[in-house]
């Protein structure tokens, strides 16, 4: 995202992404086609084609992009992982609630313009 936010205005291709951010194309064409669906993105096919922001970068939080590219979400929330904290017996929920809190307010506060 921030190597698209560098190049505004214009599609770039898979390839030229993959080389300007060292990510491995197969795994980069998945984020990028999920950044697409959820409407960060947009994509187009052919000799000029590739992908830009369908949205201004001051438009875009941190908190949108780790959301659409964690597998589960579950980058978003805390939890403890010794039990399912569910049932409100935990004695560290309280703790973990409030991480997940501070770590949502955090993501949305900073834009990808600031990146």
């Amino acid at each position: 995202m921030v190597y698209l936010k560098d190049h505004p205005g214009q599609f770039t291709n898979l390839k030229t992404i993959s080389a300007g951010t060292v990510i491995p194309q197969p795994f980069l064409a998945k984020i990028l086609q999920g950044l697409t669906r959820s409407g960060l993105l947009k994509s187009t096919r052919g000799k000029k084609g590739g992908f830009m922001l369908d949205l201004s970068p001051e438009q875009i939080s941190l908190y949108d992009i780790v959301r659409e590219t964690s597998l589960d979400n579950s980058i978003l929330k805390t939890n403890c992982g010794r039990c399912s904290c569910q049932d409100n017996v935990c004695p560290i929920l309280p703790v973990w609630t409030d991480l997940e809190k501070i770590l949502n307010v955090q993501l949305r506060s900073i834009r990808l313009s600031q990146l």
